[in-house]
């Protein structure tokens, strides 16, 4: 989720499309509408339980639906330009030759199911080599530079107490499940996630033709359930303030001197006098592993994570076991096709030169100004409700507002789009993964000790997807949402305002949510709020944590509140800035029906509309698990039932199973 001009409360008046009959239409489907539902008691399902009862999971995905499974459709696309771009030749080094031969590249199958395990040989040979901890960091340190991460995790972003200037943080590592509390749960889907991941193991193994294939799992198992035992929780890791830990390396290298910190950042040809690191308690209990626990075990580690790193790239036996084990993990049945698979690959790593494709052939430019005035509307509003607010003191309602304005808006495509220093051959498929993955380390260092750039963006322009970044203090709307059902630039206002307006107003709130608010409009980690208004924010989100930990998916499986807060919060927030917003345009201001819904319903329904997904259940426990989203259906139900101008769209009431008296709606902003 990543200047400083004042508007007075004064009246919006924004172009509104034409609705003065009710044969008008949309291109929003509100035909599905269960009438056996009532809209209090679930809304999700009133408008989406027809689509979710008929909605057809393919085999080889997981979900279907909208938002990140628009990107399914978004992937034929870019499919359609690969396919395009790599039966041509192109310029040497140019975006086209680049794209088209790694797509290629990736797409002689014949050539990769030959080389097998060979292009792994020389990495294990390099870990056969190691004798101690200070040889075994030697390796570790080296293959940062490739991708081949490991047991240190680390990258370039701007300092949290001196924005103006990037540094280096270190993040805990060294796990191969998605999260530590895979390692301690025990439950039966759970052990059955982790007998799969020692299968995938000592496939791998096997595969590498290693011996004692099932023993070298479960060793490779007992380290990484160590490690996991010095990770923090998800939970844990929101706290900004103690997730930052500014420490001298000369104090680190002394207290930490198997880990060898001013050797490890001379071997990455480094300067820093200081670094940050994260999560101390990992790099602390590390110091001690690299001694405590033999070379040989380290080895096998070594090599189970290096095959895991690269196991997607090599011949098909290992893409199969790789595949067997995500079955498992996410409920998928059937492998992706080898398209299906390069369009991902290229797009993660080559994704700003194949964005500049998508985006000529695909991005309507007039959407662009239309967003962006959707995204000045949205701050105006948040301007009044921040104004209205009875719990929070005027002198922090100023300093909310100078951050408010102070928000850099990105939407479609960078300004400056990022090139790629790597030489893309048409029949390397392997060598150009990793030359790619060079590539962005170098890119990544090479920031280190200057200014952030604030032309780059931290996500591609073909994806479906928002963010906020607090660091930088701006949201970023790719192109790739700026599409149905989100946006379209022929639907009325009622549409826009629930679709892409809603996701604004959440980026918006993020600026405010639990780790938003601890940053200042300049991107630094700096109390802006009287100590009174802070511990009344607080409060209201203790009651955002309670109620949504109250909510369960799956007949049982609770949410998570403490981990979805900061998502809840723009949720709800985003709702309420886009409606005062949408209230302020003609149609908003009228009552005039379109296909029989008034101008709030239509609201209403886009934004249980945009969030119309269908999941299997193996993905949604991993995702309850591991995501600070909450799912599509509090998404929606959740918001809702604090935000009382819904309650008169559809005259919720008392006796309603989501109905909620005044006293317990919950508004933070």
């Amino acid at each position: 989720m990543k200047k400083a001009l004042y508007f007075s409360s004064l009246l919006l008046v924004l172009t509104a499309c034409k609705t003065e009959d009710n044969s008008a239409t949309s291109k929003i489907d509100f035909d599905g509408i269960s009438e056996t539902i009532k809209p209090g008691d679930n809304f999700f399902e009133h408008v989406n339980k027809t689509w979710l009862d008929n909605a057809v999971i393919a085999d080889d995905q997981v979900g279907v639906g909208s938002y990140s499974f628009l990107n399914i459709p978004q992937k034929e696309l870019l499919e359609n330009i690969l396919t395009e771009v790599s039966a041509e030749t192109h310029e040497k080094g140019s975006v086209e030759q680049m794209v088209g031969d790694f797509y290629a590249s990736g797409m002689y199958t014949e050539s990769i199911n030959n080389r097998g395990f060979e292009p792994l040989q020389p990495t294990f040979s390099k870990i056969d080599a190691i004798t101690n901890a200070a040889s075994l960091m030697t390796f570790v340190t080296d293959e940062l530079s490739s991708g081949n991460g490991s047991i240190i995790g680390m990258y370039v972003s701007p300092d949290n107490e001196n924005s103006t200037i990037n540094i280096l943080h270190f993040g805990q590592a060294g796990l191969g499940l998605p999260d530590r509390d895979y390692y301690f749960k025990t439950d039966d889907a759970t052990v059955a996630i982790q007998e799969a991941y020692k299968t995938y193991l000592a496939t791998l193994f096997k595969l590498s033709n290693q011996d004692d294939t099932e023993k070298k799992a479960n060793t490779v198992y007992t380290i990484e359930k160590t490690i996991a035992e010095s990770h923090k929780t998800r939970i844990e890791r929101r706290n900004v303030k103690a997730n930052y830990n500014k420490m001298a390396v000369a104090d680190i290298n002394e207290s930490q001197s198997n880990i060898g910190w001013t050797k490890l950042l001379a071997q990455l040809n480094l300067e820093a006098d200081s670094v940050d690191i994260k999560q101390p308690d990992y790099y602390e209990a590390l110091n001690t592993m690299l001694v405590s626990t033999p070379v040989s075990d380290w080895k096998t580690y070594l090599k189970a994570r290096t095959l895991s790193n690269y196991a997607d790239i090599l011949s098909k036996p290992f893409e199969d076991a790789n595949f067997e084990y995500a079955k498992v993990l996410y409920g998928q049945s059937t492998q992706k096709t080898r398209a299906q698979l390069m369009v991902q690959k290229v797009d993660r790593q080559l994704g700003f030169a194949l964005g500049q494709l998508y985006v000529k052939r695909y991005f309507n430019e007039d959407a662009k100004q239309r967003v962006l005035d959707l995204v000045n509307n949205l701050q105006k509003a948040f301007e009044n409700r921040i104004n209205q607010l009875d719990w929070m003191s005027d002198v922090t309602k100023e300093q909310a507002k100078e951050k408010l304005y102070t928000i850099t808006k990105k939407i479609g495509y960078p300004d400056v789009w990022r090139t790629y220093n790597a030489d893309i051959k048409r029949d390397a498929y392997f060598e150009n993964v990793v030359a790619l993955k060079q590539n962005a380390y170098q890119y990544n260092i090479a920031k280190l000790n200057k200014a952030p750039n604030r032309d780059e963006w931290g996500t591609t322009p073909s994806t479906v997807t928002a963010y906020y970044n607090p660091p930088l203090n701006e949201i970023v709307f790719p192109a790739g949402i700026l599409q149905f059902p989100y946006f379209d630039i022929t639907a009325d206002d009622a549409v826009n305002y629930g679709g892409i307006g809603m996701v604004i107003g959440h980026e918006l709130t993020h600026a405010f949510d639990d780790q938003g608010a601890q940053y200042d409009k300049d991107g630094n980690v700096k109390n802006w709020w009287t100590d009174a208004d802070y511990t009344k924010f607080k409060a209201k989100t203790q009651q955002m944590i309670d109620r949504y930990s109250s909510f369960t998916v799956l007949d049982s499986l609770h949410l998570k509140g403490a981990l979805t807060v900061g998502e809840n919060t723009a949720d709800n927030g985003g709702i309420a800035i886009a409606y005062d917003a949408f209230k302020l345009t003609e149609q908003g201001q009228g009552n005039t029906k379109i296909q029989g819904f008034t101008p709030d319903q239509r609201f209403f329904l886009s934004i249980a509309r945009i969030w119309r997904v269908k999941t299997r259940d193996a993905y949604l426990r991993n995702y309850i698990k591991t995501n600070s989203h909450s799912p599509p259906i509090w998404r929606v139900n959740g918001p809702l039932m604090n935000f009382t101008p819904f309650y008169e769209a559809f005259n919720v009431q008392p006796g309603d199973k989501n109905y909620k008296p005044e006293s317990e709606r919950i508004k933070i902003w």
